[in-house]
């Protein structure tokens, strides 16, 4: 077997401010293989943003990351800042939520895609990488004329195209799309998912997924990963866990979305009560046992680990 790409071992991480510590993310730990595909899911506040900017250490200077993060056979935590930089952009690279707040608005979108090819070094100068970027903007589907054009100048779509193409200018061989399509309509989300297919393919990626749309990764995504409360409850092919579900809380966010053209879907819909508890103050014993429906005295007890819950499938629940 090959090393993967990314391995992630007891990961947690905390933020420490005014109010005290925070564990926003705790002992997680996955591998994603070469060329491979994980989606990550979960509601508002479960931990995956914080999990997915750990990888390219992009946290805030009040979090702390233990455990061991391993990107293309380096240590990502112990990396000195030289180094730390060559992994960014190369080996790994992020596309964020909210194209118009990740872009500097006071500068053309060529010039910010062939800004990391410039400091990276990936082209000998200013006119090659002109040429890339146009080559990189039509294979996202834009213009060429569109690299003299400033964010403010773009739909929401192309501004999530430009920051693709941006995330693609050193070639890297980790793709981090965190929540790519959640700003978009449905037209333009199927757009922007074709293309990230595309792409993957072409450029033998990999891809890490992040959002909370269970069906969105169910067709991005190969494997998928469910988080609650800073911990992975239910990973296994993406397939198979949206459509059987072994863990409580991955039925409830399944649930959720109703079926096109059934009426007692769309006039019941099902779903989840309530809220993600606060990291600051998780209850006692499973996380989950506050909005759980089959909850009982055993879920006060202590919080469950991942166990098996089918071919290359695990849940953290004492009914799997």
């Amino acid at each position: 077997m090959t090393e993967p790409l990314l391995s992630m071992r007891d990961v947690s991480v905390t933020y420490h401010g005014s109010g005290g510590a925070v564990p926003a993310v705790r002992r997680v730990s996955l591998d994603l293989e070469r060329g491979g595909s994980l989606g990550l899911a979960g509601e508002s506040g479960c931990g995956k943003s914080t999990l997915a900017n750990s990888i390219l250490r992009l946290l805030p200077p009040d979090a702390v990351v233990e455990g061991q993060i391993v990107l293309d056979g380096k240590d990502v935590l112990s990396l000195r800042p030289g180094g730390l930089r060559a992994a960014r952009w190369t080996a790994g690279a992020i596309v964020f939520q909210g194209a118009l707040h990740a872009l500097n608005p006071v500068q053309t979108v060529g010039r910010q895609i062939a800004e990391p090819m410039l400091i990276h070094g990936t082209v000998p100068d200013e006119e090659a990488a002109e040429r890339r970027t146009v080559e990189l903007l039509g294979r996202v589907g834009l213009p060429a004329a569109r690299a003299d054009s400033y964010p403010h100048q773009l739909s929401g779509g192309q501004r999530q195209r430009v920051l693709i193409a941006m995330a693609l200018a050193c070639e890297p061989m980790l793709l981090i799309a965190d929540e790519p399509t959640t700003a978009l309509d449905l037209m333009v989300q199927a757009q922007v998912l074709r293309l990230l297919e595309e792409l993957k393919e072409e450029h033998d990626l990999t891809l890490l997924f992040i959002t909370h749309d269970l069906s969105v990764l169910t067709y991005a995504c190969r494997d998928l990963a469910v988080m609650y409360a800073g911990r992975i409850v239910e990973d296994g092919p993406s397939w198979e866990v949206f459509g059987g579900p072994a863990h409580p809380y991955t039925k409830g966010l399944a649930a959720a979305f109703p079926t096109i053209g059934d009426p007692s879907s769309r006039m019941a819909p099902s779903g989840l009560g309530g809220d993600p508890p606060m990291p600051g103050s998780l209850p006692v014993g499973c996380p989950f046992n506050p909005r759980c429906p089959y909850a009982t005295e055993a879920c006060l007890e202590a919080e469950p680990e991942l166990r098996i819950a089918g071919t290359d499938r695990r849940a953290a629940c004492i009914l799997v």
